[in-house]
């Protein structure tokens, strides 16, 4: 059978994105740890280090410990080489973080909510950092809302960002590498990393939000986006007989019972559990801490086990749902600058 051809360019970059990952993950390495770990020769490693240093991506941090002959040299990425933006647009607020090329955040700014305003204003908040950071190659956007492919197709509440296609109107305007993700995904990639959790496991990261409830679902440590990039709209479960999971959160609000409100979110919560382990039948389900508390979370499993056998159900667990998100926008946006994809 015949191979295909790859061009020598697309070689030299994918044996750069090896060398990138491992720097980052490593920090420091010479060039025969690096042959090592990416199997890549000794020869091609140490001429693409040569060009990566010519280059500002990577730097000479000195010598490493002899074992016997010439003292090896040791590199690391230039934390200057670039910078990256991450960017959580929420109701009231948009949360900004500006992270160098390894990974360190060295800005970070909350700003006035645009979501309401449209892209206009966006742009201008976007535009400032642009300016303030002339090596910004990278931009990351957490909505909340369906993305497909950079183009956000169903954002309920806002309609003036309905349909519009992020990713090709920031790749043009300011020549950024432009990636948009929904922000229950980006919750689940930050918990995943976070936590170190098993790449076989499956995960479902549930958040009733501000913008509406919505879950981030991981199988074997990629997400799950579905056939039309849907997957994760909770709001739509048909969970009771004339309403589903969003109609029965919304009236939660109207009651002022304290006991009765929570007996109604236990068992709202029950029921969507008991989808997730019926379906997908996953290893794990996150709650957010501002929905959940840990003593509610004996009361769902025992709400869970009235329509699953008990034995079946995930390992529950309550998690501070700002830092998961804003550490998964931040792991794209350094994925991004690396080159090294998305999941």
């Amino acid at each position: 059978m015949k191979l295909p051809f790859v061009q020598p360019k697309m070689m030299g970059e994918m044996i750069r994105r090896q060398i990138r990952a491992v720097l980052y993950r490593d920090s420091v390495s010479t060039t025969a740890e690096l042959a090592q770990k990416t199997g890549i020769s000794f020869p091609t490693i140490s001429k693409t280090l040569d060009e990566m240093n010519d280059q500002g991506e990577v730097m000479l941090t000195g010598l490493g410990a002899s074992s016997g002959g010439r003292r090896p040299k040791q590199y690391r990425l230039n934390a200057d080489h670039m910078a990256g933006l991450a960017v959580a647009l929420e109701k009231d607020d948009s949360c900004y973080a500006v992270l160098n090329y390894v990974g360190e955040v060295i800005g970070r700014e909350k700003l006035p909510g645009v979501l309401h305003d449209g892209p206009e204003r966006l742009t201008e908040q976007i535009g400032a950092f642009v300016q303030r950071y002339p090596h910004l190659r990278a931009l990351t956007l957490g909505v909340p809302g369906a993305v497909n492919n950079g183009r956000v197709f169903h954002i309920p509440d806002y309609e003036k960002f309905k349909n519009l296609d992020f990713k090709a109107l920031y790749e043009e305007r300011f020549s950024l590498r432009v990636q948009v993700e929904n922000d229950m995904n980006a919750t689940v990639l930050g918990y995943h990393d976070r936590s170190g959790d098993d790449q076989n496991r499956s995960l479902v990261y549930l958040y009733l939000g501000q913008n509406g409830p919505g879950a981030g679902i991981m199988v074997n440590g990629d997400v799950v986006r579905g056939s039309s990039f849907f997957s994760g709209e909770v709001s739509f479960l048909p969970l009771y007989d004339s309403r589903n999971f969003f109609q029965a959160v919304q009236e939660l609000s109207s009651e002022r019972n304290v006991g009765k409100r929570r007996a109604k979110l236990i068992d709202a919560m029950s029921r969507l559990v008991a989808v997730f382990t019926a379906t997908l039948n996953p290893h794990t389900v996150i709650f957010c801490s501002t929905d959940m508390t840990e003593d509610d979370l004996a009361d769902v499993r025992k709400g869970c086990a009235a329509y699953v056998p008990a034995d079946n159900l995930p390992a529950l667990f309550v998690r501070g749902w700002e830092e998961d998100y804003f550490h998964g926008l931040n792991q794209l946006t350094i994925r991004t600058m690396l080159g090294l994809g998305i999941d």
